[in-house]
């Protein structure tokens, strides 16, 4: 059955339904499915059958925000290394960032609450001024390289739900930097798959393994510090691979082009991409060798995204823009 005729009979058993009937119905749908993804590509499944439970969920909120608190002790305000290098855009949707009126804040440590604690003690400031001693001033920029516990959640419990059917299933961090989405992958799914971050930088790679070691994780998690181009077999084993603003700040534009080519080229058919921002606007300033709509389905998360806030628009402007991709079978030989 096609969408369209799927959404006319739906529509045509909505009529059928008694008028005072119909809110319970349209309830009962949005609290007992969810959005599946395996080798077989996206598909509905019966929330019952998702291991991650409300008891489950609130408990991996309160270990991920306690090894949040854990790791801003051993970090400077800004979670950025001296062993980083940093490449500010010079194209592309974020070319407009500058670094002298840019403050990172990682979200995975510092929730809103937290940046403002920051603000009041006077660690970190909103503001900067155009001429030195005037009011003439304006917000400075604030960017994360990590994703929040909220983002978390909504990657690991709606778009991708962690349950019983994704047992054994590999998760790829590519980028993972302190660890964030291998930590959440752990406990959203009460250590039923494997993670796997690729990490360039030797420092964070050691912080990661410390927050493994002293969690029990690291018979299900790994952290490898290497070039991601150095990875090819696990890339092409990967089921799930989560790319949070990956590239664009760390690689020179040709080294990107040769990243995303390596992608192309390595992750398998059947897997799953979750990117923030999307693909398209991650790419939006090279000249790819392929074209994504030939890689990749897209797969439309709004729904899920509108359910996941509820009436909270912060925390739907903070999810919508995590994207969703299928990755085409093709045919090699070609």
């Amino acid at each position: 059955m096609r969408f369209e005729e799927a959404q006319q009979s739906f529509f045509e058993l909505l009529d059928s339904v008694e008028p005072q009937s119909v809110p319970e119905f349209l309830q009962w749908i949005n609290d007992s499915f969810a959005v599946d993804t395996g080798d077989r590509g996206i598909s509905v499944i019966n929330k019952d059958e998702n291991i991650c439970d409300s008891t489950n969920v609130v408990e991996a909120n309160a270990v991920l925000r306690s090894i949040a608190a854990d790791i801003r002790n051993e970090l400077p305000c800004t979670a950025v290394l001296p062993s980083e290098n940093l490449h500010w855009p010079k194209s592309g949707t974020d070319s407009d960032i500058k670094p002298e009126t840019t403050v990172h804040v990682d979200s995975f440590l510092y929730e809103d609450d937290e940046v403002d604690n920051l603000v009041e003690i006077g660690k970190l400031s909103r503001d900067f001024c155009t001429q030195c001693g005037s009011r003439d001033i304006k917000p400075l920029t604030f960017i994360s390289h990590s994703l929040s516990v909220d983002q978390l959640r909504y990657i690991f419990v709606f778009l991708v739900p962690l349950n019983a059917t994704m047992t054994n299933r590999i998760i790829i961090d590519i980028g993972s930097r302190l660890g964030a989405v291998l930590y959440a992958a752990f406990l959203y799914s009460r250590g039923r798959i494997y993670a796997v971050g690729i990490e360039l930088n030797s420092d964070f790679c050691r912080l990661q393994e410390k927050i493994l070691n002293d969690n029990g994780m690291s018979e299900r998690v790994k952290v490898i510090n290497d070039d991601l181009r150095g990875q090819s077999s696990l890339i092409s084993q990967g089921d799930v691979l989560v790319m949070n603003n990956v590239f664009n700040f760390f690689l020179a534009e040709s080294d990107q082009l040769q990243c995303w080519s390596f992608l192309y080229e390595n992750v398998r058919g059947g897997a799953v991409i979750v990117s923030n921002p999307s693909l398209e606007e991650a790419t939006s300033h090279l000249q790819l060798p392929f074209k994504l709509q030939d890689w990749v389905d897209k797969v439309d998360t709004n729904h899920l995204a509108a359910r996941f806030a509820g009436t909270n628009e912060d925390l739907f402007d903070d999810v919508k823009d995590i994207c969703l991709y299928s990755v085409k079978h093709r045919d090699n030989s070609q």
